[in-house]
C-alpha cells in the first residue's frame, strides 16, 4: 500500500474529529475577501483552497522574504540558491516553478524570458496580504495558473496612519522602512518605503569562499478615490533598485557573480458598482530587468535582460439572487530586450464564468479562450460541484485544464530557440473536504494533475546543440491537509503535504519535489506581549545528479508592546542550526537573530 493510502485515513479521522467536536465559545475573526479566487472579492472558499497571509501575520512572524511565507503552507514547495535575496523557486503541488502564476496588485510580474517571478526582491514589510489559490482555476486567470496563482496585496493605510521602523541582526543584517497614509476628500493613499542590506553568508560551498551580500530598496503607493456612491478609481505601484552576489560554478571557470535589478509595477483602474452589477477596468505595465557581471573579471562583460510588459483588463459581474455570471477580457503584450528573433507578442483572453449557489448546493463553471500570437490558441474550462452536509462541513469537487505558454527563451534564445513549440498543458482534478467553525478551518484535499507537451532542453543533432523541445509529460497527485485555529489567545496552524511527482515517460520522481512536507505552529498573545514558535519539516527529494537530504526549521518569534504604538520584537531563525540544503550545492543560513522596534501612529 503506497503512502498516500496509508496518511490519508489518519488524516480524514482528524477532519472528522474536529467535524464532532463541540463549539468553541469565541467569535470567528472576520472574514477576509478572497479576490484570486474570482477576481472580484466576493466569493468564498467553498469550491477551491486559499491560503491568506494577513498583515498581523505578517508582523508576528517577521520574515526576511516572501518564500519563509510561503513555505509554512501546505502543498508550497520553496527552493532557494541561498539567503533571502538570492534567486529561489515556488512549486505548488508539484508543479513546476514556472507554472505559478503570481501578481502584485492584479499585475502579472513574471519575466517574459524566464517564466518566473523575482520574489526575492518584494520586502515583507510592505505586504498587506497574500493569497494562495490551489487547484484547477487556471480558466479565470489564463497562462501560468496550471499549479495555483499567488496574489499579493501591498500595504494600505488610512488617514493619520503611519509607521517607522529599524531592525538590525545576523549577518550584518540592517533595515529600516516607514510608510504612512493621506486622504484626499473621499479617498485616500498609502506610500511605503524600505531598504534592506547584509553582508549575507556564503551560499554555495564549492564556490568562491566569500560571503554573498545583498541591498534593495523599495517604494510602494497604493490608492483609491470614491468619486460617487457607484464610482471608485484605483492606483498602485512598486518600483525596487536592488544588488546581490552569488557564487559561480568553479568547474566552469570564471563567471558572472553579481547582479543589478530594476523592477516595477504599476496600475491604474476604475470600478462601477450598484449592487448588481460590478464593472473594472485595469491599466497596467511591468519591467523586470537584471545585469549580471563580475567587477574582478571585467572582460566577461554584461549580460543584461529585460522584459516589460502593457496590460489591460475589463471585468463584468451581475448577482441574480442564486445566480452570478461574469465575463472579462484580458489583453497584454510583452517585449524582451536582446538579440531575438522575435522580441514582442501579445496574448488575447476572453472567459465567462456562471455560479449558481442555492440550499446545499453551489455549482461553477468557466469557459476561457486565450490567443498567442505566434504561438497557438487555447481553450480551457473549469468545473466545479460542492455540497454542504451542514453550515460547518462541505464538498466539492472541482475539473479544469489550463496552459503554460513557452517563454521568449524556449522560442527565441539566439542559436537555440525552437519556434515550433506549442504551450503546455494540463487537467486537474481535487476532492477537498471543507470544515469551518468558530475559530477553526481545515481542509482535507485530494489532487492529480496531469502536464503534458512539458518543455525540455534536449540534444539534437550530433548532440552538440541543445533545443527546447515539447518531448516531457508528468503526473502530479497527493493529499493536502490544513489547519488553522484561533481562538481567544491562542493561534496555531497546522499542515502536511504527501506529493508524488513523475516523469510521465520514465516513472522517475521530478527533481526538487519532495514526498513529504509538514509544518506546524503555535502562538499565544498575552495583554502586552506574544510568543509564536514555527517548525518546518521538508523531506528528502531528488537534486541534479544526487539525493538532497531532509531538513528540519525551528523559528521563533517574541513581541513586546509596552504601549498601544511600539512593538519590539526578537526573531530567532534556524533554532536547531540544522544545515539547509534546498537545491544543489546551494545552503540556507545557519541560526541566525534579529531585533526590531517599530512605532505605529495609529
Amino acid at each position: 500500500m503506497s503512502a498516500a493510502l496509508r496518511l490519508s485515513p489518519l488524516t480524514l479521522a482528524m477532519a472528522v474529529a474536529m467535524a464532532t467536536c463541540p463549539a468553541v465559545a469565541q467569535q470567528a475573526p472576520d472574514e477576509v475577501q478572497v479576490i484570486t479566487a474570482d477576481r472580484f472579492g466576493d466569493a468564498n472558499d467553498q469550491l477551491m483552497v486559499v491560503d491568506t497571509i494577513d498583515r498581523k501575520t505578517i508582523e508576528t512572524l517577521a520574515p526576511k522574504s516572501v518564500y519563509e511565507l510561503l513555505a509554512r503552507l501546505p502543498g508550497i514547495t520553496v527552493t532557494s540558491n541561498g539567503g533571502p535575496a538570492q534567486s529561489g523557486s515556488v512549486m505548488i503541488r508539484g508543479a513546476n516553478a514556472n507554472h505559478t502564476l503570481v501578481l502584485i496588485d492584479g499585475v502579472r510580474t513574471g519575466s517574459a524570458t524566464l517564466g518566473t517571478t523575482p520574489l526575492e526582491a518584494l520586502a515583507p514589510e510592505q505586504i498587506e496580504r497574500i493569497e494562495v489559490l490551489k487547484g484547477p482555476r487556471a480558466a479565470i486567470w489564463g497562462s501560468d495558473a496550471i499549479g495555483g496563482v499567488i496574489q499579493i496585496f501591498t500595504r494600505k493605510l488610512d488617514q493619520g496612519q503611519w509607521y517607522a521602523a529599524a531592525e538590525g541582526g545576523s549577518n550584518g543584517y540592517w533595515r529600516t522602512s516607514a510608510g504612512a497614509g493621506v486622504s484626499h476628500g473621499d479617498g485616500h493613499t498609502s506610500l511605503t518605503v524600505n531598504h534592506e542590506q547584509s553582508d549575507g553568508f556564503n551560499v554555495r560551498r564549492l564556490g568562491q569562499p566569500d560571503d554573498d551580500g545583498y541591498q534593495r530598496t523599495s517604494l510602494a503607493l497604493r490608492g483609491e478615490q470614491r468619486l460617487t456612491e457607484q464610482w471608485q478609481l484605483n492606483w498602485s505601484g512598486q518600483v525596487t533598485d536592488g544588488n546581490y552576489e552569488y557564487d559561480y560554478d568553479p568547474t566552469w571557470g570564471p563567471g558572472h557573480d553579481e547582479a543589478d535589478y530594476l523592477n516595477y509595477h504599476y496600475a491604474v483602474g476604475a470600478q462601477f458598482d450598484n449592487g448588481v452589477l460590478t464593472s473594472k477596468l485595469q491599466l497596467s505595465q511591468m519591467q523586470d530587468q537584471n545585469e549580471h557581471y563580475n567587477e574582478a573579471e571585467p572582460t566577461l562583460g554584461v549580460n543584461e535582460f529585460r522584459t516589460q510588459r502593457h496590460q489591460l483588463s475589463w471585468l463584468n459581474q451581475v448577482r441574480l439572487d442564486a445566480l452570478t455570471l461574469a465575463s472579462g477580457i484580458d489583453w497584454y503584450e510583452e517585449s524582451v530586450e536582446g538579440d531575438y528573433a522575435k522580441d514582442s507578442r501579445h496574448v488575447f483572453g476572453l472567459y465567462s464564468l456562471a455560479r449558481y449557489d442555492h440550499a446545499r448546493w453551489l455549482a461553477e463553471g468557466v469557459v476561457r479562450m486565450d490567443n498567442v500570437s505566434g504561438v497557438d490558441s487555447e481553450v480551457s474550462y473549469q468545473a466545479s460541484l460542492g455540497y454542504r452536509f451542514t453550515d460547518t462541513l462541505h464538498l466539492s469537487v472541482s475539473n479544469g485544464t489550463g496552459f503554460k505558454v513557452p517563454t521568449f527563451n524556449d522560442l527565441y534564445y539566439p542559436g537555440s530557440g525552437n519556434p515550433d513549440l506549442v504551450s503546455e498543458r494540463s487537467e486537474n482534478w481535487e476532492v477537498t473536504l471543507h470544515y469551518a467553525r468558530n475559530g477553526v478551518k481545515a481542509h482535507l484535499s485530494g489532487f492529480h494533475n496531469d502536464v503534458e507537451d512539458l518543455i525540455q532542453w534536449a540534444p539534437v543533432g550530433d548532440g552538440t546543440l541543445w533545443v527546447p523541445q515539447n518531448i516531457a509529460d508528468a503526473t502530479l497527485k497527493g493529499a493536502e491537509f490544513g489547519l488553522e485555529y484561533q481562538v481567544g489567545a491562542w493561534m496555531a496552524n497546522a499542515g502536511y503535504t504527501y506529493t508524488d511527482a513523475t516523469d510521465g515517460s520514465t516513472g522517475a520522481s521530478l527533481i526538487g519535489r519532495s514526498e513529504h512536507q509538514a509544518d506546524l505552529g503555535l502562538g499565544y498573545q498575552w495583554q502586552w506581549a506574544d510568543v509564536r514558535a514555527d517548525y518546518h519539516y521538508q523531506g528528502e527529494r531528488e537534486g541534479s545528479g544526487r539525493q538532497i537530504d531532509a531538513y528540519q526549521l525551528v523559528n521563533m518569534s517574541v513581541g513586546y508592546q509596552p504601549s498601544a504604538h511600539w512593538d519590539l520584537r526578537l526573531k530567532l531563525n534556524n533554532l536547531l542550526d540544522d544545515e539547509i540544503v534546498s537545491s544543489n550545492d546551494y545552503y540556507g543560513p545557519g541560526r541566525e537573530f534579529f531585533v526590531s522596534v517599530s512605532y505605529r501612529g495609529f
